[in-house]
């Protein structure tokens, strides 16, 4: 596959996975499209798996990532307690938690 046919197949599938963590967690924003480590150009994968980031002064964001922790799409920061129902109702949903580490473009 080449980057541009990699890239769009990603952006469908980040796109999927913004619209269900902004149900939950408010705004979200996309993170990549593409599968990191990689040597060729190979879209996040479709299945959608949660995690929790935490972040600076009792924050935390709450993450939609494949199940080789490619983030696909990010909420704002939150408080722990709000990022923590976010991911509760993502359970909910049906959605498993990824329980490894998540990849980040940072």
């Amino acid at each position: 596959m080449d980057y541009f046919q990699a890239v769009q197949e990603g952006k469908t599938r980040v796109q999927r996975a913004i619209k269900l963590l902004q149900e939950v967690a408010g705004p979200s924003y996309p993170v990549l499209f593409i599968k990191t480590g990689r040597t060729d150009w190979t879209p996040v994968s479709e299945e959608n798996l949660y995690s929790i980031i935490d972040g600076k002064n009792n924050t935390a964001a709450v993450v939609i990532c494949d199940s080789d922790g490619n983030t696909k799409a990010m909420s704002t920061w939150l408080s722990r307690e709000d990022a923590a129902k976010s991911a509760s109702l993502l359970q909910s949903r049906g959605i498993d938690m990824f329980r490894g580490d998540v990849k980040l473009p940072i």
